[in-house]
C-alpha cells in the first residue's frame, strides 16, 4: 500500500517536469519554472504562490509562433571548426568490445604539414615534375644539337697499302688526308629542322609548366582530401560520443521505470553502427594521407595528418570577376594553348624538311693529303719498268679545294613525295588539336566557374541544415526525457545532425576545391596564388 501511494505522488509531480520542459522548449532552454507550492492537504496548486511575470509570460505565449530562422551570414558559415581530436581520446572511444581484436593502424607515426610546406615539397620531390623537367632537358639539348649542324663536317683518313707488283717488285704506301666540307646549301634541311626543333623544345618548356600545375592541383586536392576526412573523423568522433550519452540515458530511465529494453537495443545498435563508421573513417583518413605522400614522393610509413584542426573557405578567386574576364586570362596565361600551338610551328616546318631532299644539293671542300710509297727493290732493271703499273715512289703532299654541286632522286623523287603529303597531315592534325584545346579550354574555364560559385551557395545551405539539425537534436532528447518523445526520434535526429555536420565540411572543402581549380584552369596557379589569393585587376581602358 505505501508503494502505491509513493508511486501515485510521483506521477502527481510529473506533469509540472513536463511543463517545464515543454516551457523551455518554446523560451529556450535558460528559461527557469517559478517555485509552484502544492497544498499540505493535497488540494489543488496554490496559485498565489505564482509570481505576476510567469502569468504575463503565459499570456504572451504564442504556440503557433514559428521558431527564428538559423543565420545565414556566409562569413560565420565558411568555417567549421570541431574542435582538437586527440589521438588518446580516439584510442578510447575504440576500446575494444569482449572478445574482438583491436585494429591498428600500419603507419609508425604521425606528422604534421602545412599546406605551404606540402606545395613547395611538391615542386622539388614530386616524381611527375621531375619526369617533365627531364624531358624537357632533353629536347632542349636536341636543340642545341640541330643548330650545330650548320657546322661544317669534319673528316680524317689513314690508309695503309701493300702493291705486289710481279715479277719482283712492292710497293707500300701510306696515306694520310684530312678534309672539311661546308655544306652551302641542302635545301632547307638544315634550317628549317633547327627551327622545328626550336618550336618542340619549347612546347615541351609548356608541357613542363603544364605539370606544374597539374601537380599543384593534385596536391591541393588531396592535401584537403586530408583536412575533410580528418574533420569527417571528428564528426564520427562525436557521434559515437551522442551514441554513448543516449545509451546512458536509456539505462537511466529503465532503471526508474519510465524506458524499455526496445529503446536500449536501439541504442545500443546505433552505438555499433557509430563505432563501425568510425573505424571506417579512421581507415580512410590514413589512405587518404597515403595518397597525399604518393604524390609528395614522402615515406608512405608516416601518416601526414593537416597542421590545423579548423576548415574554412579561403577567399581564392575575386567573387567579382566576370566569365568573359576569366575567359581572357585562361587565353594569356594557359600553358596548354602556347604547348599545342608550338607544337603546331613545329608540325609546319616539318613540311618544310621533308621537302628539302627535292633540291640540289651544294658543297665545298678542302682536302690536304700526306702520301709516302716505298718500292722494293728500291733499284730495279730496265728490263722491269714500274711506271706503266702507275706506281711512283717519293713523298707527295697534296691540297685540294672543290665545289660540288649535286642532284638525286632516287625513285623519282616519289618517296619524297609523298612524305611531304603525309608532314602536310600531320601539319593538319597539329592545327586542328591547337583548336580543339581552344575549345576545351573554353569548356573548362566556364565548367569550373559554376561549380565555383554553386560551391559558395552550397555552404550557407549546409550551416542552415546543421543549425536546424541541432536544435532538432536537443529537442528530441529534450523530449524523451521528458517522456513525449521517442527513442526512434532521438536516433533519427542524431544521424540527421551527423549528416549535416558531414555535408557542411564538404561543401567547404568543395568550395576551395572548385576555387583552386578555377585558378588552374585559368592557367594562374602558384604556391603563391593558392596561398594567398588571386587578385584581378582591371587594366584601365585606353583613350
Amino acid at each position: 500500500m505505501m508503494q502505491r501511494r509513493d508511486r501515485k505522488k510521483t506521477s502527481s509531480v510529473r506533469p509540472i517536469a513536463l511543463a517545464a520542459a515543454l516551457l523551455q522548449a518554446c523560451f529556450g532552454p535558460g528559461f527557469a519554472l517559478p517555485s509552484i507550492a502544492l497544498d499540505p492537504t493535497g488540494g489543488p496548486f496554490n496559485t498565489g504562490a505564482m509570481p505576476s511575470n510567469y502569468r504575463q509570460l503565459l499570456k504572451d505565449f504564442k504556440p503557433f509562433e514559428l521558431p527564428p530562422e538559423p543565420a545565414t551570414d556566409h562569413n560565420l558559415n565558411k568555417t567549421l571548426d570541431l574542435g582538437p581530436l586527440r589521438q588518446s581520446t580516439l584510442q578510447s572511444t575504440l576500446a575494444p568490445l569482449p572478445n574482438s581484436k583491436v585494429i591498428r593502424l600500419e603507419a609508425s607515426y604521425n606528422q604534421q604539414l602545412s599546406l605551404r610546406e606540402a606545395l613547395y615539397y611538391a615542386l622539388d620531390h614530386s616524381l611527375p615534375v621531375k619526369i617533365a623537367r627531364e624531358s624537357y632537358t632533353y629536347q632542349r639539348f636536341q636543340f642545341f644539337g640541330q643548330m650545330l649542324d650548320v657546322l661544317p663536317n669534319f673528316s680524317v683518313g689513314y690508309n695503309l697499302t701493300n702493291s705486289d707488283i710481279r715479277p719482283n717488285t712492292t710497293s707500300f704506301s701510306r696515306v694520310f688526308q684530312p678534309s672539311v666540307r661546308y655544306p652551302l646549301f641542302t635545301g632547307g634541311n638544315v634550317l628549317y629542322t633547327a627551327i622545328a626543333q626550336y618550336y618542340r623544345q619549347r612546347g615541351w618548356g609548356e608541357s613542363y609548366k603544364v605539370s606544374i600545375n597539374d601537380a599543384l592541383l593534385d596536391i591541393y586536392q588531396k592535401y584537403t582530401n586530408v583536412m575533410l576526412n580528418n574533420a569527417l573523423l571528428q564528426v564520427r568522433a562525436k557521434a559515437l560520443a551522442i551514441s554513448e550519452q543516449q545509451l546512458a540515458l536509456n539505462n537511466t530511465l529503465f532503471k526508474s521505470g519510465n524506458g524499455t529494453q526496445f529503446a536500449i537495443m536501439q541504442s545500443r545498435t546505433q552505438l555499433a553502427a557509430d563505432r563501425q563508421a568510425l573505424l571506417a573513417q579512421q581507415v580512410a583518413a590514413r589512405q587518404a594521407a597515403m595518397a597525399l605522400s604518393f604524390a609528395l614522393n614522402f615515406p608512405m610509413a608516416i601518416n601526414l595528418v593537416p597542421s590545423t584542426d579548423v576548415i574554412s573557405e579561403q577567399a581564392i578567386i575575386d567573387q567579382n570577376i566576370s566569365v568573359e574576364d576569366l575567359l581572357d586570362l585562361a587565353l594569356k596565361n594557359r600553358p596548354d594553348l602556347r604547348q599545342y600551338e608550338l607544337f603546331r610551328l613545329s608540325a609546319a616546318r616539318n613540311v618544310q624538311v621533308a621537302a628539302s631532299p627535292l633540291f640540289p644539293q651544294a658543297s665545298a671542300s678542302t682536302t690536304y693529303t700526306h702520301s709516302t710509297t716505298n718500292i722494293f727493290p728500291p733499284k730495279i732493271s730496265s728490263n722491269n719498268n714500274v711506271a706503266g703499273a702507275g706506281v711512283f715512289g717519293g713523298l707527295f703532299n697534296t691540297f685540294q679545294a672543290g665545289f660540288a654541286l649535286s642532284w638525286s632522286l632516287p625513285n623519282l623523287g616519289a618517296t619524297y613525295i609523298f612524305n611531304v603529303v603525309s608532314a602536310r597531315a600531320l601539319s593538319r592534325q597539329a592545327s586542328l588539336q591547337a583548336n580543339q584545346e581552344l575549345l576545351l579550354v573554353s569548356e573548362q574555364v566556364r565548367s569550373a566557374y559554376l561549380t565555383a560559385i554553386t560551391a559558395r551557395e552550397q555552404i550557407d545551405t549546409s550551416a542552415y541544415g546543421v543549425a536546424s539539425a541541432a536544435e532538432a537534436l536537443r529537442l528530441a532528447n529534450l523530449r524523451l526525457q521528458t517522456g513525449l518523445g521517442t527513442n526512434l526520434e532521438l536516433i533519427q535526429a542524431q544521424r540527421d545532425y551527423v549528416s549535416a555536420l558531414t555535408n557542411q565540411a564538404q561543401a567547404i572543402i568543395s568550395s576551395n576545391q572548385a576555387q583552386v581549380q578555377l585558378l588552374h584552369d585559368m592557367g594562374l596557379i602558384s604556391a603563391e596564388t593558392i596561398l594567398n589569393g588571386y587578385r584581378f585587376d582591371r587594366a584601365p581602358l585606353a583613350r
